[in-house]
């Protein structure tokens, strides 16, 4: 064997043999899980509190979910107590092809608040929408853990831009999936 055709095997050898692993995105998976985190009004008065997030989603397909979410917030506001719970349901699409799952997602959701002094036009009960960002970490095939950022409008306080969100929130969260 010449030189040459020993140098092309090597190539195609290493290629071969380094060349990245099949992708491992899954389709009709079921995810349920959990979150601990802060959020935070806009406004300027109100303080940051501690968040608590559930969540369950279904794999449409290897890039897009469907997921309904809950979370519960508390924050206190010029000696007043503000709590937070919402509701929300919507799509989100992922790279899911690596153990690093980044997605972006959006969500139509009831929102509750409860307390004295409510920041900025907010009522008892609104309706909005969020925006979320976020990195999953494929632990195992089975357990996720992540975080996201997430942007909440509602609609008597609309966003101009993503920026100017009434409330932000992020959590740490961790996942169990099946159904693959």
């Amino acid at each position: 064997m010449s030189r040459s055709c020993q140098i092309a095997s090597l190539g195609v050898g290493l290629a071969l043999g380094l060349g990245p692993a099949r992708a491992g995105a899954f389709e009709r998976q079921w995810h349920v899980g959990g979150g601990l985190g802060a959020g935070f009004f806009s406004d300027g008065e109100t303080h940051a509190g501690p968040l608590l997030g559930v969540h369950a989603a279904y794999g449409l397909s290897d890039m897009f979910d469907a997921r309904v979410e809950g979370l519960a917030a508390w924050h206190s506001r010029g000696g007043q107590s503000v709590e937070l719970m919402a509701g929300s349901a919507g799509l989100a699409y992922k790279v899911d092809i690596l153990q690093w799952i980044p997605y972006v997602g959006m969500q139509l959701g009831y929102y509750h608040l409860a307390g004295d002094d409510l920041p900025g036009e907010l009522s008892n009960d609104e309706l909005g929408l969020s925006v979320d960002l976020g990195l999953d970490y494929a632990y195992s095939r089975s357990f996720g853990l992540g975080a996201e950022l997430r942007y909440h409008g509602f609609l008597s306080d609309p966003m101009s831009s993503l920026g100017d969100a009434p409330y932000f929130c992020g959590l740490l969260r961790a996942e169990y999936r099946w159904g693959y």
